[in-house]
């Protein structure tokens, strides 16, 4: 006679049967997926750190790129690469209307003195006024290029004042006006872009005269002009000739 396993242990069995088989299935199938999907995870977060990265450093650069050209756009506008005197005239006019002054006269130089790397354009000025109009174009006249927390700020050209004098006006009329002489340098970038001297100090270049002005053909008159090629003319003296009167013979008779 066949004999029969209780209803209880043939349950048992069938649970061991399905645990059985969960766990086949759990290594065979679902356990590979898993490491594949943590190996994918991982070459996902590989790949969002490159581009987060890559892309940190390109905004960096492009940061960087946008704080070089305005750099150079700010040291291109207080010192450019030519001279454009019509411009710097219009500037000093501009700044000398805000100060209250009207110049009198606005005479640029015809040569630039050559320094390192860049050149210096005299102009001499000229106004009447009182000391507070001009400490006011002075201060402004400054103002125009200067250095903040360690970045250049330009709003203009780069100009210097050479020399200044000033004296009580002539009247009328008179005090508290004063007449004012300056000359203000404008810088260009750069050489060969306008004519040059050479800066006082340095070496001749050919023979000066008793002034040492300097002329643009090098001859050099009585004053002792001194050109630019240094050749030198010397002055011709022409001495009068003086006639001695010859005494005439006096009268036979009176």
């Amino acid at each position: 006679m066949k004999r029969t396993l209780p209803m209880p242990a043939v349950i048992a069995l069938m649970v061991v049967g399905f645990l059985v088989a969960a766990a086949g299935g759990y290594f065979v199938l679902i356990r590979p997926q898993h490491s594949k999907a943590s190996s994918l995870q991982k070459q996902i977060a590989d790949t969002q750190e490159a581009i987060d990265s890559a892309r940190a450093l390109t905004l960096q650069a492009k940061k960087a790129a946008q704080i070089r050209v305005a750099d150079l756009f700010r040291l291109t506008k207080a010192m450019p690469d030519q001279t454009d005197m019509p411009d710097i005239v219009l500037e000093l006019n501009k700044i000398a209307e805000d100060s209250g002054i009207t110049f009198e006269q606005i005479t640029p130089a015809t040569t630039a003195v050559a320094l390192s790397g860049y050149e210096a354009i005299p102009i001499t000025v000229e106004f009447q006024g009182n000391f507070y109009e001009l400490a006011d174009f002075l201060y402004r006249l400054r103002n125009l290029v200067d250095v903040r927390h360690g970045a250049l700020d330009a709003n203009g050209r780069l100009f210097a004042i050479d020399t200044i004098s000033f004296a009580e006006a002539p009247p009328p009329p008179g005090f508290p006006e004063i007449r004012a002489h300056l000359v203000i340098d404008a810088f260009v970038f750069g050489t060969g872009t306008a004519p040059t001297v050479e800066p006082a100090g340095a070496a001749p270049t050919g023979t000066t005269g008793a002034t040492g002005a300097t002329g643009t053909t090098g001859a050099t008159g009585a004053s002792g002009a001194t050109g630019a090629s240094g050749a030198t003319t010397t002055p011709t003296t022409t001495t009068p000739t003086t006639t001695t009167p010859t005494a005439s013979a006096s009268p036979s008779g009176t």
